[in-house]
Parts: structure tokens; C-alpha cells; sequence
């Protein structure tokens, strides 16, 4: 990313945190949304996988079943125009609307991505939005601020001045007198209008049905009342069968709003007909008397050729926009055409990778909460990443990320680099109360005046680390302590030699330290990537271990899943070779919980402590349970639960470091749950976290201490 693109990020950003209005809208949306979603899921347990393999099968036979519906359609007289590009379904859907024409209009994200209202209006169509929120932008001339709830970011103060100036009378500022109002003007317009156009949830390719589902009533009238009824929706809204259909139908209710299924289900299949029981034949009913289904491909084959099929499997219910900590915070600046990460994905699949880049694409923090919360699991943020190499190819990564890491090749540098940084520490940084970590005097770095940081050790974890010497041990295992524990977090690292030799588990160290590489993977920066990979393989599976046990989920991931996918074209010796060491990979939680029988402390550690989920280790390596059985077992821990255990602190690696208001505005909300708990310990198992919660407790004037699990059990087992 250039800096001229990071400028224009930078100032979305900006724009987005201090829409205050917007963000209370959003988080409105987020109070109701999510809890009667998390509540309705368990219900149905098979909908999520059941609903990926209808999308996989629809993608993997796309051509077969555009074909299949098409026919179906035809055959039950609607009228199917397939669009290459978004032009070509623009000008075919303006040669139905006659000049001067009304249009009524309802939510439709593909109308959306072919800017299908401003391309009427803009050759004398008036159109009208009947869905209220889009309504309600409509009239206040701004865009969709949510999938579901486009106009939360709009107070009702203005609301109730739009829709009073629409009316020639003063309306009362109440949510019942503007729907009143709003229903009243729409009516009209769908009585007079000369076409009808929505999108679809799903279409059958068996039956040729048209499915479209709501809660506000407007599309079954936009879809019934006009003479003509258009229909917009890309091809990946196609599935094989009539059950299938009903099936996304379930999905964009019980994920998008958390209801069992919309308060409206209307299923169209053909024209409008009855019976003549007179002539006994058909005649035309009481609906319109054409239905024309614009199928739009624009760029799918693209994306598909591309390695983006996983895109085309999302139904738009919205779900991941109500669980990514980026979007709850700077709303619809994040995204294009569609919003979130799915639209940065969208831009670039059209060809336009500078836009994806414009819009956010080095936002994404990697927490994995939008693939957790899809009905489909889409892996947004492998693809997010995917982008990122692309650009890499096409741009490079910018002179500072590249000598940062062409430095963390190298093994000798980083000590250098330390010593280096501990003593410029002297001259920029002032030691905090606890000595662990520092403030900067002045803006350095570009980091805001008084941020903490993490304090540079006059030694590294690997000069002065000493496992103990174990005659008879239960196990052994190799440590791979990660740059953060070998020059900031000493104390961990040693905390974790000092439980396992409690537990006469013998350690092995390497002699020398290589980054794991995940800064220049979710960078895209796979050369240098490798380098780092190719010495830690070498290093690591030269030992004689049972397990590699880490207390950085960020750096277990990399070996773990990372590894395999960067040598995944090399030869098969080395393929084999990372396999291997990836399945001895153990968050220590992990290895202490599942791999010994962990000796229980007799020392009590009287504190009050709540527990954080890393974002990497509960969700990529699905580690919950292990570290709060730790906690619980130990002697005088008073274990409270936070709300929302596993939502993101916001830290994110150099996340951090290039969007750092955002990066604290989201640590925020996390630290105001810890607050909620009266814990005097926050717990974690990630020494990122640990590094941001001590930033941000520092800047709230909080008072809470902040320990990873191995450094509790450590002081349980008497280490002081």
C-alpha cells in the first residue's frame, strides 16, 4: 500500500471514529441483532454446513445450473436476460421502463452493485425506495450504512424533518407517526407506478421460482402491484432446487436478524394468471403481466478463476457486518458496493484492486469473527489476505515493511535491533510505575504522545534463558518463544520454563531466534515470509520433541496452518517435512491440559481474574476450555467470566501500530467488560493482547494487572 492510498484509508478512518451519531445507530442495531441471533443458531445446528454444500455445488456447476434455470423461467414465462457486465444490465433494464416512467424500487444489494437508481434517474425515471431505511438515505441523499439497517446511522430528529418536508406538514418525532407517514407516501406511489424492481435471496433452477423474504411487507407489494415486475439478482443467487432455495431462505432470517424465517416468504414463479371459467383458459391475474429476471454475471468468473469462489456463497443477511470490531466502529467506510470486507473482495474480483486497497482492504484485523458468524463460513480474511499478496506482487510492500522484515530473516539482527531500541528507550521512552513497560515523552514513530509500550530487555529471553535440567522427564518439548516474549515479555518465557520444569517436562531452545513470518503473511509479503519459515523448519525439526508448545497463538498458527499453504507447491520432501512439525504444534494451554497430568498447585493465588480469548487461539486453533480449567484449578483464583469473551482487543500486530485510534477505539468496548467483572487480574494467553490491555488500561486509568495463564500457574507453583 503506497502512502497516498494509506492517506485516504487513514482519512475514512478518521471519518468513520468521529461519526459518533452513526456509531450509537450501529451499536443500536448490534443490542438487538445479536443476542436473538446467537439465541436462534443452536436451534438449527445442521443449517450452517447444509447451506455451504447447496453454495459449493451451485459454484462447482455454475454453468449447468444458470442453464437449467434459465429454462425453467422461460417456461413459466418470465422473460431472462443474462448480463455480462453491469452496463449491459443497465441498458436492458432501462428499455422496459417507459420515459418519464415511475419505478418502485426495494432493497436489492445487486441493484446496488450496478447503481441501477442513479442510472434511471439520471435519464428522467423517477424512483422510489419502499424499502424505510433506504427511504429514509434516499430522502437524505446519503448511502446504506448496513445491509439490513441501512439507515441506522440517520438520528429521527432528521427523519422526522425528511419525511415532514415530504409531506408539506409537521409530523410528530415519533417511530409510529414516520412509519405511518412513510406508508401513506409509499402506497401511493406503488398504486401509480409502471414497474416494480427486487432483487432475490434465492432463485430455484428446478422450478424456476424467485424467492425474495422480508419483514416490512414492501417487496411482495413492489413485486405484485406494478404491470411490470423486474427482477436483479447475480448468478450465485442460483441453487439447484426448490428446497435449497427455502434453505438460504431459513438462513438469511435466522443469521441475518435472528427469526426463524421472515415475516414474508414470497416465492414467484412466472406471470400473474387465473382462470377463466367462462373461456376455461388462463388469463392474465391480478399480478403483472411481465416478469423479466436479470441474471448478472459481471466479474463471477473472474472471481471464481481467481480463487475467490468462497465469495459468491454469501446470501447478504449481514451477519459478519454485526460482528467485525472494524465495521462497529467506522461503519460504511469500510467496504465497496458491499459492505465490509466482502465488498473489498467484490471491487477487486471487477478489476479494480486500487479501490479494494482505497477502501479498507489493510483494515481487516484478522479476528476471524465474520467467518465464525456466516451461515456459509466464508474465510473473508484468507481472502482479505490473498488481496494483500496480489498487491504485494503488483506494488511491493513498501521500503519500511520491507526492511522490518528482511531484518526478521536474519537471526543476528534482532538482538541488535533491541539494544538499539532499548537505548533510544532512554531518550524517548519514561518508565511506567510497574517497570514492564514504558510511555513515549514525544510522538514518536508516528504513535500518539503517551502511548505504553512494551520495555526492550537489555538481554533476550534466549541469552538468558536456563531450562531445567530434567533426569527423568514425562516429556519433551520444544519452545518457540516468539519475538514479542524474546524482547519484551522475558518474564513469560521464563515463567513458562519455571511450569514445565514443575512438571518435569525437559525443554529444548534454539540456539538461534528467526519470526515466525504471520507479519509478512497477513502482509502479503510471502518471500520474506518463507525465509522466516524455511529457517524455523529446519531449526525446529531438528529436535527431539514430543510436542512445540507456544505461548503465542499468533505464532502457533503460523506453523501450524500457515506453513502448509506456503510450501504447498514445493517439493514433496519439504511438504512432508512442515506436516510433520505442524501436528507437534501446542498452545501450552493446550499441552498442559491435554498431553500430562498437570500437577496442582499448593500455593494460593488470591486474585480476582477474568479470562480474554485470543483471537487466533480460540478460533483457528479452537483452544477455549484448556486455559479457564488452568485458572480454576489453581488455589484462592476467584474465575469470573467476561460477556463476549472472545471479541477482539484490537491489537491485530502492526494493525496496531498503522491505525492506532481505531486499534484503542475497539479495545474500549473490550476493556469496559473487563470493568464489568471487578476483576483485579486480566487474563489472556496471547502476549499481544497482554501488550495492548496494558496500553489501554494505562490510558483509561484503570487498575487492573495483566498476566498471561502460565504466568498465574507460575506464581501458584511459588515463583515470584
Amino acid at each position: 500500500m503506497g502512502n497516498k492510498t494509506y492517506k485516504i484509508v487513514k482519512s475514512k478512518v478518521a471519518e468513520g471514529l468521529h461519526d459518533m451519531e452513526s456509531r450509537k445507530g450501529r451499536f443500536r442495531a448490534f443490542d438487538a441483532i445479536r443476542p436473538a441471533m446467537l439465541k436462534m443458531v443452536p436451534n438449527y445446528p445442521e443449517l450452517s454446513n447444509r447451506l455451504r454444500k447447496i453454495k459449493e455445488y451451485s459454484m462447482e456447476h455454475l454453468d449447468e445450473v444458470i442453464a437449467k434455470a434459465q429454462r425453467s423461467l422461460e417456461e413459466k414465462g418470465c422473460k431472462v436476460y443474462l448480463a455480462e457486465t453491469a452496463e449491459d444490465a443497465q441498458k436492458y433494464i432501462a428499455s422496459l421502463i417507459p420515459d418519464q416512467g415511475l419505478v418502485v424500487k426495494s432493497k436489492s444489494n445487486a441493484g446496488k452493485e450496478i447503481n441501477i437508481s442513479h442510472y434511471l434517474e439520471d435519464r428522467g425515471v423517477k424512483v422510489v425506495e419502499t424499502d424505510l431505511g433506504d427511504r429514509i438515505n434516499q430522502l437524505a441523499k446519503c448511502e446504506a450504512s448496513h445491509s439490513l439497517a441501512p439507515a441506522i446511522h440517520i438520528p429521527i430528529e432528521k427523519i422526522t424533518k425528511l419525511f415532514s418536508d415530504e409531506e408539506g406538514t409537521q409530523l410528530e418525532c415519533t417511530p409510529e407517526a414516520l412509519v405511518v407517514s412513510a406508508r401513506k407516501g409509499l402506497r401511493d406511489f406503488l398504486v401509480k407506478a409502471d414497474v416494480g424492481i427486487s432483487g432475490a435471496n434465492a432463485i430455484a433452477a428446478d422450478t424456476g421460482s424467485v424467492f425474495v423474504t422480508e419483514n416490512e411487507g414492501n417487496i411482495r407489494a413492489v413485486s405484485m402491484m406494478p404491470k411490470v415486475h423486474i427482477v436483479i439478482a447475480g448468478v450465485e443467487k442460483i441453487v439447484s432446487s426448490l428446497e435449497d432455495a427455502m434453505q438460504v431462505v431459513r438462513a438469511a432470517a435466522v443469521y441475518g436478524v435472528g427469526q426463524d424465517i421472515g415475516t414474508y416468504v414470497s416465492v414467484i414463479s412466472g406471470v400473474s394468471e387465473a382462470l377463466d371459467p367462462d373461456l376455461e383458459e388462463y388469463t392474465h391475474g391480478q399480478g403483472p403481466k411481465e416478469v423479466h429476471i436479470v441474471l448478472l454475471k459481471n466479474g463471477r468468473k473472474q472471481a471464481i478463476d481467481a480463487g475467490f469462489e468462497e465469495s459468491l456463497y454469501c446470501i447478504n443477511c449481514g451477519s459478519c457486518l454485526n460482528f467485525c470490531p472494524v465495521y462497529a466502529e467506522v461503519g460504511g467506510k469500510y467496504g465497496y458496493k458491499y459492505l465490509g470486507g466482502r465488498g473489498l473482495v467484490f471491487a477487486a474480483f471487477h478489476g479494480d484492486l486500487e479501490k479494494s486497497e482505497e477502501n479498507g482492504l489493510s483494515l481487516c484485523i484478522g479476528c476471524q469473527k465474520c467467518q465464525t458468524a456466516c451461515p456459509v463460513q466464508m474465510a473473508t480474511p484468507a481472502m482479505l489476505w490473498k488481496l494483500r499478496q496480489d498487491a504485494v506482487a503488483k506494488e511491493g510492500v513498501g521500503w519500511k515493511k520491507d526492511l522490518v522484515f528482511s531484518m526478521l530473516t536474519k537471526p543476528r539482527t534482532l538482538p541488535v535491533v533491541s539494544k538499539l531500541a532499548t537505548t533510544f528507550g532512554k531518550l524517548a521512552l519514561k518508565e511506567s510505575d510497574t517497570g514492564m513497560t514504558s510511555r513515549l515523552t514525544f510522538n514518536s514513530f508516528g504513535l500518539p504522545q503517551e502511548r505504553v509500550i512494551p520495555r526492550f530487555s537489555d538481554k533476550s529471553f534466549m541469552e538468558i534463558a536456563k531450562p531445567k535440567t530434567i533426569a527423568k522427564p514425562i516429556k519433551k518439548v520444544g519452545f518457540y518463544p516468539g519475538c514479542v516474549v524474546n524482547y519484551t515479555e522475558i518474564d513469560l518465557g521464563e515463567a513458562l520454563l519455571h511450569v514445565l520444569g514443575e512438571n518435569n517436562v525437559e525443554v529444548k531452545l534454539p540456539k538461534e531466534d528467526v519470526c515466525c513470518g504471520i507479519p509478512s503473511i497477513v502482509s502479503g509479503d510471502l518471500d520474506h515470509a518463507k525465509t522466516m519459515a524455511l529457517k524455523n523448519i529446519e531449526t525446529y525439526s531438528s529436535f527431539d520433541m514430543d510436542a512445540l508448545v507456544f505461548v503465542c497463538p499468533s505464532c502457533a498458527v503460523a506453523f501450524k496452518e500457515e506453513y502448509p499453504k506456503l510450501f504447498a507447491e514445493d517439493s514433496p520432501e519439504l511438504q512432508e517435512k512442515v506436516k510433520r512439525l505442524a501436528l507437534k504444534v501446542k498452545d501450552i494451554n493446550e499441552f498442559l491440559i491435554q498431553d500430562i497430568d498437570l500437577k496442582l498447585p499448593e500455593q494460593g493465588v488470591m486474585e480476582k481474574v477474568t479470562y480474554h480469548d485470543p483471537c487466533h487461539l480460540a478460533r483457528s486453533m479452537g483452544v477455549k476450555k484448556e486455559p479457564r480449567k488452568i485458572i480454576q484449578m489453581i488455589p484462592g483464583v476467584d474465575y469470573v467470566e467476561m460477556q463476549d469473551a472472545d471479541t477482539c482487543c484490537g491489537f491485530g500486530g502492526s494493525f496496531s501500530l498503522s491505525f492506532y485510534e481505531l486499534s484503542q477505539r475497539i479495545n474500549e468496548g473490550k476493556l469496559k467488560t473487563v470493568t464489568d467483572t471487578q476483576a483485579t487480574t486480566l487474563a489472556t494467553s496471547c502476549p499481544g493482547c497482554m501488550v495492548h490491555f496494558r496500553d489501554g488500561i494505562a490510558q483509561s486509568k484503570m487498575k487492573q494487572k495483566v498476566s498471561h495463564v502460565v504466568q498465574i500457574l507460575s506464581r501458584a507453583y511459588g515463583r515470584r
